[in-house]
C-alpha cells in the first residue's frame, strides 16, 4: 500500500519548528514536507503547486488573529482544482501559535514555554530552541487541547486536525 503525501503550508518560521517537531520528534502528526508561506496573506500560484506529487493533501496552517480569509478562501479553492491535490486540510491556530501554546501547556505567558526574558523574545527563542519536544513535555503539553479550537470568523472552514494527529 502506497503511504500518503502531506504537504504543509505553515505561515512562518516558529509554525515550521513546531510542525517538524510534531511530525519528527513526537511523531504526533502524519510526516510530510513543510513549506513557509502564509495562505491568509498570498495567493498560492501552479509555480508553487506544480511540485506537489500527485495524490498530495494539503495541510494549511494558519493563524485567525488577522480575520482575513479572502485569500484563504482563494486559496482553498485552487487547490481544490489542482490535478495534483487529492485533498485540502485546514488547521486553525486560533488566534496564533502562541495562544495554542497557552491553552495546551501548563503556562500563563509564552515566554515560561521557551524560559525568554520577555514575552517578545519568545519566537526568536523558539527558533533557537535544540529540543523544543522536551520543552513541551516540561510544561505539560496536552496535544489534545492544540489547534481544536475554531474562530467564529472563520466558522465556515471546518478545523481538520484530528485528520492528521496519529492516533496513540
Amino acid at each position: 500500500m502506497k503511504r500518503e503525501q502531506y504537504h504543509y503550508f505553515v505561515e512562518g518560521e516558529d509554525d515550521r519548528k513546531v510542525v517538524n517537531t510534531l511530525k519528527t520528534d513526537l511523531q504526533w502528526i502524519k510526516p510530510g514536507k513543510v513549506q513557509v508561506f502564509n495562505v491568509i496573506e498570498e495567493e498560492l500560484t501552479s509555480l508553487i503547486t506544480r511540485t506537489l506529487k500527485p495524490g498530495t493533501i494539503v495541510v494549511l496552517v494558519f493563524d485567525t488573529d488577522t480575520g482575513k480569509k479572502n485569500t484563504l478562501l482563494k486559496n482553498i479553492r485552487f487547490l481544490q482544482k489542482d490535478s495534483n491535490v487529492k485533498q485540502v486540510l485546514c488547521i486553525m491556530q486560533v488566534k496564533n501559535l502562541e495562544d495554542e501554546f497557552l491553552r495546551s501547556c501548563a503556562i500563563s505567558q509564552i515566554k515560561e514555554l521557551t524560559g525568554s526574558k520577555s514575552n517578545s523574545d519568545y519566537k526568536r527563542d523558539l527558533l533557537r530552541q535544540s529540543n523544543l519536544a522536551d520543552k513541551l513535555k516540561k510544561h505539560q503539553f496536552q496535544f489534545e487541547k492544540f489547534w481544536n479550537s475554531s474562530d467564529k470568523v472563520y466558522e465556515s472552514i471546518c478545523n481538520d486536525s484530528a485528520q492528521i494527529k496519529i492516533k496513540k
